[in-house]
C-alpha cells in the first residue's frame, strides 16, 4: 500500500537553508523554489519563504516578490 509520502533532495539546500532563496529555511515549493509550477502539493498552497531570525534585511526583500536575490542564485549548469 502506498502511503502518499515521497522525498527528494535539492542541490540548493544546505543545512536546512535554501541557497536559491537567499538563505531562507528550505520549504519545498516556496516562492522562488525550483519546484514552483512543476509540482502541486495536496493543500494547493505555495508557501512563502521564512528566514532565520539572524537573516540580513536584503534577504528578507525576497519575500516581496518571491524571487531570489540575484547575487545569491547559483548559476544553473
Amino acid at each position: 500500500m502506498h502511503d502518499g509520502m515521497s522525498s527528494w533532495s535539492c542541490r540548493y539546500e544546505a543545512d536546512g537553508l535554501c541557497r536559491k532563496v537567499d538563505g531562507a529555511y528550505c520549504r519545498p515549493g516556496m516562492k522562488g523554489c525550483v519546484l514552483v509550477g512543476k509540482v502541486t502539493f495536496q493543500d494547493g498552497v505555495i508557501p512563502s519563504p521564512v528566514w532565520p531570525p539572524d537573516a540580513s534585511p536584503a534577504a528578507r526583500e525576497t519575500a516581496r516578490d518571491g524571487t531570489p536575490h540575484p547575487r545569491s542564485t547559483p548559476a544553473d549548469p
